[in-house]
């Protein structure tokens, strides 16, 4: 693990960068003030569900920022890695047309992708 010597200061610090980079990431989406504002909140939401799933399950110490910083970080290397699909769908919406609607196939791949993306942060940090 890359990441075996990082004190609970250095976990927070990660949490924050890696929620700037998503909010940053996702600005690209948004296409209005109130978009921009919405996905400026997206590392809210995560850090919420965080918060949540890791009281449930009584996870203690740096656990609850690995997993937000994992989160954060596997969201914003989706957002590159599909790259080219979110460009054309930006283009056609803002043509005025509607959006392609998602496939079956695309939906299953952005989950595959994510969840892999998700378990190489997990295990690299």
């Amino acid at each position: 693990m890359i990441t075996s010597s990082f004190t609970t200061t250095h976990w927070w610090i990660a949490a924050f960068a890696s929620g700037i980079c998503l909010a940053l990431a996702a600005q690209f989406l948004a296409t209005s003030p109130k978009g921009r504002l919405l996905t400026a909140l997206l590392p809210l939401a995560g850090a919420a569900a965080v918060i949540g799933d890791s009281a449930v399950r009584d996870y203690e110490g740096d656990t609850p920022l690995v997993l937000y910083t994992a989160t954060m970080l596997g969201l914003t290397l989706c957002r590159m890695i599909f790259a080219p699909y979110l460009r054309r769908q930006r283009k056609v919406m803002l043509s005025g047309k509607p959006m392609e609607p998602i496939t079956g196939m695309q939906c299953a791949l952005f989950f595959i992708t994510f969840t892999a993306v998700v378990m190489a942060m997990a295990v690299l940090l």
